[in-house]
């Protein structure tokens, strides 16, 4: 049984003053304000579902994410426990074998998928895809590479969603606030908080299924002092996050906190003096502390090399804005493999 402290952290945008969210931030600050600390902790046995039958201990946990008002860019820094966990025999197209499931526990609904498979491994472990349906001995998965492997490890997992973000917040005022993710193209979509559930921009639509991928988060705008508190498993995975040609708002898997820019794997996923990563400041201000990459390594404002002494930290829970000119990976370390 492992134990681990966890801490709270998290500020970011400027409350908009229409709808919608533009992400526009005009000035830097270097310095972070001090986190929240709260802790504790379990750990729970799960014993998975799998045709191996094999028992795994799982690090389970808590972290509450003060929000201060203004704005705030939040990433969830767990996964859910998984619901299903095996080796399983890829047909090279969009079916992975599986056992003892009840058909359609895994499909999407209302237009969303509700669960991911989680790759745990081979050259694609960390990635994941949304699934589409199940039967009791198959699962179709959206977009698996046709090179995935005759067999791999897999765990399904169900998604983050709006309404996990809703439903662990406290402070968030009715038809006032909003939360807002990032999308493809550049474009974004912005829902509105009330304590009865999550709707989109059209004040009537029930939106809180729409679902949040591992690694990426959604920015919360919020009258007053607010704070959400998250619950879930620590993935001993890595974590591999599509960036999207434009802006994505992105974190680490950490609950812990504290983990340095520089030791986060950023460089490699920025094309060289073109994109840039920001970390927001956690103060509910628009302020940002841009980094860009010579391919290895992160470069400061100035195009100097970061070491990890006095390099900035990213807080648990904080988010990371990326704008890249082309599609990519950011491949994100689990905090147990340190």
């Amino acid at each position: 049984m492992k134990f681990v402290f966890i801490e709270g952290a998290v500020n970011l945008f400027e409350r908009p003053k229409r709808k919608s969210v533009y992400g526009i931030m005009n000035r830097i600050n270097d310095r972070l304000k001090p986190l929240h600390l709260f802790l504790a902790f379990c750990a729970g046995l799960s014993v998975l579902k799998a045709q191996t039958s094999t028992a795994t201990t799982d690090v389970m946990g808590y972290s509450i994410v003060p929000l201060q008002s203004g704005g705030s860019a939040v990433v969830p820094p767990f996964v859910n426990p998984s619901s299903y966990s095996a080796s399983s025999t890829f047909d090279g197209v969009s079916n992975l074998s599986a056992s003892g499931l009840t058909a359609g526990a895994f499909n999407a609904a209302s237009g969303y998928p509700a669960f991911f498979v989680e790759i745990c491994s081979g050259s694609y472990a960390g990635y994941n895809f949304p699934v589409v349906s199940n039967t009791s001995s198959s699962i179709v998965a959206a977009g698996l590479p046709s090179d995935l492997g005759a067999t791999v490890s897999i765990k399904v997992r169900p998604y983050t969603t709006l309404s996990t973000v809703a439903n662990g917040s406290a402070g968030l005022s009715d038809y006032a606030d909003t939360l807002t993710l990032y999308r493809s193209n550049n474009m974004i979509s912005s829902y509105i908080y009330t304590s009865s559930g999550v709707l989109a921009d059209d004040y009537a639509t029930p939106s809180g299924i729409v679902p949040i991928s591992p690694g990426t988060g959604c920015v919360i705008n919020n009258s007053l002092n607010s704070s959400v508190t998250f619950v879930g498993e620590v993935d001993a995975n890595q974590c591999v996050v599509p960036l999207n040609a434009g802006t994505t708002l992105v974190g680490p898997l950490n609950p812990v906190g504290g983990v340095n820019v520089t030791s986060i794997n950023l460089a490699s996923a920025l094309a060289p003096y073109t994109d840039s990563a920001s970390l927001v400041a956690s103060d509910g201000s628009l302020a940002i502390t841009s980094f860009y990459s010579d391919g290895s390594n992160l470069l400061d404002a100035n195009y100097t090399p970061l070491t990890s002494n006095g390099s900035p930290t990213v807080a648990a829970g904080n988010g990371i804005l990326v704008n890249s000119g082309q599609n990519s990976v950011w491949t994100s370390p689990s905090v147990l493999a340190n």
